[in-house]
């Protein structure tokens, strides 16, 4: 997947019971790391955000920009963590890498002579 620097980037992942696998609402709110390509301190802590009404699926939003501690051409993983009936589990739930915006498509110059 490729993210364009400066574009928001929302993620969605559900949380399930360990021992049914059954879809399940967290214990509390799960949380949510963003890590640079080798770089094992996450460099953005996103909050994840319950979908209403729908039991166990989860949504992460953030920008994807520089003042964020994102650069083009690097790559990036989100790491989804949660507790369910007192287990913790975590997944990678995306991963990216992020792009330049795309240039602005001109029209061709006019002359008359």
């Amino acid at each position: 997947m490729d993210v364009i620097l400066g574009q928001p980037v929302t993620l969605d992942f559900t949380t399930h019971d360990p021992l049914s696998g059954a879809v399940s609402d967290a214990d509390i709110i799960p949380s949510c790391e963003v890590f640079e390509n080798q770089t094992d301190i996450p460099i953005l802590t996103p909050a994840a955000t319950k979908r209403t009404g729908k039991t166990g699926n989860y949504r992460v939003t953030f920008d994807a920009t520089a003042a964020n501690g994102f650069e083009i051409g690097k790559s990036y993983n989100v790491i989804a963590e949660a507790t369910v009936n007192g287990i913790t589990a975590k997944a990678r739930i995306a991963s990216f890498t992020l792009t330049s915006p795309p240039l602005p498509i001109r029209a061709p110059a006019h002359f008359e002579i």
